[in-house]
């Protein structure tokens, strides 16, 4: 297995402005707060942000245009429990959130859900078609994730896929190793065979894998860094984010970073260290990263914030000269 690591670079933190937090018009069941409250993962299409929380079985949608609350879209079938220790153990936990490019039956491309397959009832997901103007075209529909997850887990005991984007012919996956078992690494699918796979069965098998890379970060505080989310930028960059999370819960901070096509570490700058991270979708223009973060600040009373920053590519012009 192919093995690249990194360290964060020494620079200020990154800091985020908050746009809005993350308020519906209606909760997901009776009794529960009209909000995301755990958002994992965020992208954006045109004039709308998605985002997914790992305790909810609704992709939540947001007009860029409007400050009003956004809504609930049900992606996955099933009911959860009330109480936030009976909802966490039997969650779908959806991690990951990106776009596909369009093909057969999907001209304007689609957006892709993932469970984290760190548990049971976790190795499924959803694929939904999108409009010219970036809305939803269809209904959800559920998929499975159960072989290729199989598969990936003869590569690490404790499996916890939390990113995707796709990257040339690839769809890659990017697994968040916070665990005594666990390890960061990204696997590369063949993104035709995923594709196809969504026009029919609905179902990613184990042969669409052909290639997997393990990773070590750095860390914060003592505490390794590991995966979170992941974006892709016009098939030259992927952007990821990681963060450092202590055995009691405890979030050390956070990092944004870029691997190139081979799969290599350019950038890791650390963020701010009130916000936990979760998900990522980034644009580039003029040399410029422009980010939209979600964070999940592991308090359920609370709406997750949308956040926003930017970042040069290339990290040496962050630099004071001399320095």
């Amino acid at each position: 297995m192919e093995h690249e690591s990194a360290a964060p670079e020494e620079l200020p933190p990154l800091e985020l402005r908050k746009l809005r937090d993350l308020e519906v018009e209606e909760p997901s069941a009776p009794g529960r707060p009209a909000q995301l409250s755990a958002a994992s993962g965020v992208v954006r299409r045109a004039g709308y942000v998605y985002v997914i929380g790992d305790d909810e079985l609704h992709l939540g949608v947001f007009e860029l245009s409007s400050n009003g609350p956004g809504h609930l879209r049900r992606v996955l079938e099933g009911e959860l429990p009330d109480g936030h220790e009976e909802r966490a153990k039997e969650k779908p936990d959806l991690e990951a959130l990106t776009l596909l490019p369009p093909f057969e039956g999907n001209p304007y491309g689609a957006i892709l859900g993932l469970g984290s397959g760190s548990g049971p009832l976790r190795d499924r997901g959803f694929v939904c078609a999108l409009a010219p103007d970036g809305s939803l075209a269809e209904e959800p529909r559920e998929i499975s994730l159960e072989p290729v997850y199989s598969l990936l887990r003869e590569h690490v005991a404790e499996l916890n896929v939390e990113g995707a984007a796709t990257m040339g012919d690839r769809l890659w996956l990017l697994q968040r190793g916070n665990s005594a078992l666990g390890r960061n690494l990204v696997a590369e699918l063949s993104l035709d065979e995923v594709m196809r796979s969504l026009r029919e069965d609905l179902t990613i098998d184990a042969h669409e894998l052909e290639r997997v890379r393990s990773y070590e970060l750095g860390e914060i505080d003592g505490v390794a860094l590991t995966f979170s989310d992941a974006t892709p930028i016009a098939e030259r960059l992927l952007v990821f984010t990681a963060s450092a999370e202590d055995d009691d819960g405890t979030i050390r901070g956070s990092v944004v970073g870029t691997l190139d096509r081979e799969g290599s570490v350019q950038r890791l700058r650390t963020i701010d260290r009130r916000w936990k991270v979760e998900g990522v979708h980034a644009a580039i223009d003029t040399g410029v990263l422009d980010f939209t973060f979600v964070c999940d600040q592991d308090d359920p009373d609370a709406p997750s914030p949308l956040l926003v920053a930017t970042m040069p590519v290339d990290g040496r012009l962050e630099y004071e000269p001399g320095g």
